[in-house]
């Protein structure tokens, strides 16, 4: 998988944010585009692609799985979705 930066109209469908790239001039880490929302949750979107490879394991049954490196603080939750949810008031972006 690799990331891709949010297309215009993308963002324009998301509640107020900004827009910022983490680990930038930081290798051996990629570049990371990323949405961040507001206080008090600080959400962040970020957008990966999948390789044609990728779509061929997981159309024939192969999992996904998630690698988070903590470096001994506490686990921060994820939620994966496929496409750019709709987000509802609710959700307090």
């Amino acid at each position: 998988m690799d990331p891709v930066k949010f297309e215009p109209e993308q963002l324009q469908l998301l509640p107020p944010h900004r827009v910022m790239v983490l680990a930038k001039n930081q290798p051996p880490y990629r570049p990371l585009e990323v949405v961040v929302g507001p206080p008090p949750r600080y959400r962040m979107i970020s957008q990966w692609v999948l390789t044609d490879n990728e779509r061929t394991a997981i159309a024939a049954g192969a999992n996904i799985f998630i690698e988070q490196l903590t470096f001994g603080n506490s686990f921060q939750p994820i939620l994966p979705t496929v496409g750019l949810r709709d987000f509802c008031p609710m959700d307090d972006f």
